[in-house]
């Protein structure tokens, strides 16, 4: 029986592909094995968005042939996509954005002929959605269920767009049918994402992502659906209604993406909306949800970026009150609009600039996380990780806490007691 390992880099889209890979090469005879032992068969799952994405995706690969040199290294996903020529000099076999389940097949054929295999296919001229699916977790608690991919908002400094190509949506009975199947099998939190989570059904025939979120609600018993990150636009009047009208059993949390905190900023990004529109998009929210999770994503240094535009920016996530944010620094990507934009900043003020960012960022999470203190909450128990217990919780505090005969995917009621060393600790009040 030959072993297979699989490493993802990114997004939670890829941590979901991951999964519905594993699940097929496991149905198909083959042994699953963490990343860090010696295996027959390596797979890395790419990622391209950012430079030090490429970096690290080439890492890996390599990182791979050096665990096992005779072993066999598929590389997939959105580097492989921009980058086939260079994957294909690491790796044995290398595979786009789509066609990721034909790697059982694509293997089978590798290790009978010994030769090299290269699958890219057109991301960007109406490629349909390519059906997967999980019907049990391998490497999580919390299940991942992809409803779409493509992207078609060409911010001027992401390469996403030409890696995963145009806007397609899932068939929302195949995404309820999965979502059953999980929920039987015990997972009680999903996570519904894509690469533009919030454009599910601009393809389809009278179907959105408010009206997914009621068919899921209504026809599964799933106890808690989080959302991942979703662009400010395509947060409605209609979704946020539906939300509240679930607000049970669905996560206070929202991730909406920022980038940048001065509308000149947003405007050379080619961002569609203000930091005004933002800020009135967040009050809605707040009128609706009370103290609700915000976090979010933001770019350092973008080109051009004066020290008055830095100074906009680190003013209006204080004015917005984040409690997470990741902070990356602006990254070249060829092809971009931005690439060829004149004014790119040195990598010392990027750095200048991040590290400022990260200081209220943590200054945000404590203020946030010092009014959760008192409060008890609903925690599905994931793993343990050094003698406690952890999980998350509406509000997307990852909870540590110390129990007796604790399962995963158990329901516990924990008390947030204290915010320590960058971790947040909490005492089980309720093990039902």
């Amino acid at each position: 029986m030959f072993s297979f390992s699989i490493l993802t880099l990114g997004c939670k889209v890829n941590s979901y592909e991951s999964e519905a890979l594993i699940n097929e090469l496991k149905k198909a005879g083959y042994l699953y094995k963490p990343f860090n032992e010696k295996c027959d068969i390596y797979i890395i799952n790419t990622c391209t968005v950012t430079s030090t994405s490429d970096q690290k995706s080439r890492q890996m690969i390599r990182s791979a042939k050096r665990k096992n040199p005779d072993s066999l290294v598929v590389a997939m996903g959105c580097f492989t996509q921009l980058n086939p020529s260079v994957a294909a000099n690491l790796a044995d076999i290398v595979v786009g954005s789509n066609n990721k389940l034909q790697i059982v097949s694509l293997i089978k054929s590798y290790l009978e002929n010994k030769r090299q295999i290269t699958l890219i296919s057109d991301v960007l001229n109406k490629p349909k959605y390519e059906e997967m699916k999980i019907n049990r977790l391998n490497t999580h608690t919390r299940g991942f269920i992809k409803i779409q991919d493509g992207c078609e908002n060409y911010c001027s400094y992401c390469a996403i767009p030409y890696s995963r190509g145009k806007i397609r949506s899932r068939n929302a009975d195949n995404i309820i049918l999965e979502i059953n199947e999980l929920v039987n099998s015990g997972v009680k939190e999903i996570i519904i994402s894509g690469i533009n989570t919030g454009t599910y059904g601009q393809d389809l025939e009278n179907m959105n992502l408010a009206k997914l979120i009621e068919r899921i609600m209504k026809e599964t018993t799933l106890y808690r659906l989080r959302l991942s990150s979703i662009e400010l636009k395509e947060i409605t009047d209609e979704l946020i209604d539906t939300i509240y009208k679930y607000k049970e059993r669905i996560a206070h949390h929202f991730h909406i993406p920022l980038q940048g905190g001065s509308d000149t900023v947003l405007q050379r990004m080619h961002r569609k909306y203000n930091t005004n529109e933002y800020y009135e998009t967040i009050l809605k929210l707040r009128n609706k949800f009370g103290d609700v999770a915000l976090t979010t994503d933001v770019l350092a240094g973008f080109v051009g970026e004066t020290e008055e535009e830095f100074n906009e920016l680190c003013s209006f996530i204080k004015k917005v009150g984040f409690y997470e944010m990741h902070i990356f620094p602006y990254s070249r990507r060829k092809g971009t609009e931005a690439d060829e934009m004149s004014g790119h900043l040195d990598e010392k003020i990027k750095n200048i600039r991040c590290h400022e960012l990260l200081k209220i960022a943590e200054e945000l999470k404590i203020e946030y996380l010092n009014r959760q203190i008192g409060k008890t909450f609903k925690v599905i128990v994931e793993n343990k990780k050094n003698d406690f217990y952890h999980g998350h919780t509406t509000n997307y505090l990852d909870l540590y806490f110390n129990g007796k005969e604790l399962k995963e995917n158990d329901l516990i009621d924990v008390e947030v007691i204290e915010y320590k060393d960058g971790i947040v600790f909490g005492k089980v009040v309720n093990h039902e």
